[in-house]
């Protein structure tokens, strides 16, 4: 039955004046978050001390920016320029979740890469990068929890497509490096996988999925590779919970003011005041985002600094996130990281043209699941087994 909106016209027009009235709160509250980033604030050290003061608190966790890589909250750079010879390199993952209603229960993730080579072209390694994927079909049995007996959410499948990216990346990473390229790999997200900067995950799951990503991290610092995570349209607030501090001295901190100062970030992200803020073609200063992860026991030398880009113009900024391990995270090779993503966000229209090529070669059709949903059944059948889907799948199936 097709949607008549005439009966959505009253909640439409509630949501429309809602969207117009927290606009306008922030707004408000941007007029003064965005001080601390202007050119011209002054108290930038002792709102460090205040960030890190905040950090040390006993008892609650805060999760602000902590600027311990020598720049300044209120600091802007220009980007650097690229190199002359390069390899650069992105990777992406799709998935199927499982579904209970289908005639068996399934997970698949893929990951696939693209890249280009600069200064030598055309190349081999860009056809040998495109052929390069990974793929992980899941049992049955390894889908459901073992305590609960029901399936493991969604999120699991997503934690190893994660970690299948990251090894592919590092795979690729080789494969740069063999042809004597300098690597440059972007991921598409945070290089560390989201399960791991919640502290939802179990431990011995924490631990699981934490051995890879260091494994393969390694590879790539022993490679000497440029390496980082794109955010596109981020929805962190570390930034403007620094923000939020300034004016507050590191004695006169409390929980109550604290509190008192992270009201004003309700409906804020870092975004909007970077969009008020900050220059076209420039990036923020390098921050520590004050992970649980980053700490080290945990990543060691692994530990993700952050910065924020404009990929945009004066009339439209383009606001992006850029994450990069500390070996990886001084200032020219930030700065020239920042410069090839700009690059590739002017040819894709706003994001990298090389995470769009890696999307394409990762994802998954309905065609392919089809395939190997065919693939499945087939191997069922000859071992005797007829599966069959719910009745409620059926149903729909017949439309």
């Amino acid at each position: 039955m097709p949607l008549d909106a005439t009966g959505l016209r009253t909640q439409i027009a509630d949501y429309a004046t809602r969207y117009q009235q927290a606009h306008q709160r922030r707004e408000d509250r941007l007029a003064q978050l965005c001080a601390p980033l202007q050119a011209a604030f002054g108290g930038a050290d002792e709102l460090s001390a205040t960030c890190a003061a905040a950090a040390r608190m006993s008892g609650l966790r805060w999760a602000g920016a902590l600027f311990t890589a020598g720049e300044a909250i209120n600091r802007q750079f220009p980007f650097c320029s690229e190199p002359n010879r390069y390899a650069l390199i992105a990777a992406d993952g799709s998935q199927i979740t499982p579904d209970r209603h289908r005639p068996f229960i399934f997970g698949y993730v893929q990951a696939g890469c693209a890249g280009v080579v600069y200064g030598e072209r055309p190349h081999p390694l860009t056809d040998e990068l495109r052929r390069l994927r990974r793929s992980q079909l899941i049992a049955e049995n390894e889908l459901f929890d073992e305590r609960t007996g029901e399936l493991k959410p969604p999120a699991e499948i997503a934690n190893r497509r994660d970690l299948l990216e990251i090894e592919l990346l590092a795979e690729a990473c080789c494969m740069a490096r063999d042809a004597g390229l300098q690597p440059v790999l972007v991921a598409d997200g945070s290089l560390v996988p989201f399960a791991l900067l919640t502290s939802r995950v179990p431990p011995q799951e924490f631990e699981r999925l934490l051995r890879p990503i260091k494994a393969a991290l390694d590879v790539m610092r022993d490679c000497d590779a440029w390496v980082c995570g794109y955010i596109d349209r981020p929805n962190s607030n570390a930034l403007v919970r620094a923000c939020a501090l300034a004016g507050l001295s590191p004695e006169a901190l409390t929980e109550r003011a604290l509190r008192e100062r992270e009201a004003l970030l309700i409906e804020i992200f870092d975004r909007h005041a970077l969009e008020r803020t900050l220059k076209p073609a420039h990036r923020t200063a390098l921050f520590d985002p004050n992970w649980e992860i980053n700490a080290p026991h945990h990543l060691g030398e692994h530990a993700m600094r952050a910065c924020y880009v404009n990929f945009g113009d004066a009339a439209h900024p383009i606001i992006a996130r850029i994450e990069a391990p500390v070996w990886c995270a001084d200032p020219p090779r930030v700065g020239a990281l920042c410069a090839i993503l700009h690059r590739h966000a002017q040819l894709g229209g706003g994001y990298p043209l090389v995470l769009k090529a890696a999307h394409e070669e990762a994802v998954l059709s309905k065609d392919d699941q089809q395939e190997i949903e065919h693939a499945i059944e087939g191997a069922l059948m000859s071992r005797g087994f007829l599966p069959q889907a719910s009745f409620k799948q059926e149903a729909k199936d017949r439309g």
